[in-house]
């Protein structure tokens, strides 16, 4: 069986769906068409794991997740910023459980993976939760699923390095987040964090589906 993503092109439309909402945000348009525009690609994300019948079950709960944090972050509701958080902090835990699951056996390259995400995640916390005020504890528990996260991405499928570029994006996407919101605000903050973020999740599903169709191929 090929090991290539199969049923529809997938990337090209991905990147269409992608591109579509960060050219919307150049424009004024409803909080609504915005928050359907954001989640697109996720869902477009879902449809390419009903297309994929090798499609692990943990990696479905990792992508809806995902796609429940993107909305409730874009939508203007009361403590939306916690609670899609929180929402992510779920799929990291989902991404990060089936990437332990499934580890290769420890190498040379895995070693120096995981070295390179603890001195990142190190770094992150030590310039972020200072600034975090009263978000000290969310911000700590999601700084910890995420390295969780990276930490079994770096362990997952070494003869690809796919999942793990993916999860690296993930890490900066959301370090973007943070510096943006509690230190450093910068105007183009949400090209960096959307265009890092739709990479990484496309990277690590595929990558994860990829490796399954290699497995029971």
């Amino acid at each position: 069986m090929s090991n290539k993503m199969p049923r529809f092109n997938f990337w090209p439309i991905y990147s269409l769906f992608a591109l579509a909402y960060l050219i919307a945000l150049f424009f004024t348009l409803p909080v609504a068409v915005m928050a359907g525009l954001k989640v697109m690609p996720i869902l477009l994300l879902l449809a390419l794991l009903v297309h994929s019948p090798e499609r692990p079950l943990w990696l479905w709960p990792a992508v809806i997740f995902s796609a429940a944090g993107d909305l409730l972050l874009a939508l203007p509701i009361e403590q939306g910023f916690v609670f899609g958080l929180a929402a992510f902090l779920v799929a990291q835990l989902c991404y990060g459980f089936g990437f332990w699951r499934d580890r290769a056996p420890l190498s040379g390259q895995t070693k120096s993976r995981f070295l390179f995400v603890a001195g990142i995640s190190a770094a992150l916390a030590a310039v972020i939760l200072p600034a975090s005020g009263g978000l000290l504890i969310a911000v700590s528990l999601y700084l910890c699923a995420i390295a969780f996260m990276a930490l079994g991405a770096a362990r997952y499928n070494t003869g690809n390095a796919t999942v793990f570029v993916g999860a690296l994006l993930f890490v900066l996407s959301d370090s973007v987040i943070a510096i943006n919101k509690f230190l450093w605000p910068f105007s183009a903050s949400s090209w960096v964090i959307m265009v890092t973020y739709y990479a990484a999740q496309g990277l690590m599903v595929t990558g994860v589906l990829r490796h399954c169709r290699r497995v029971t191929g």
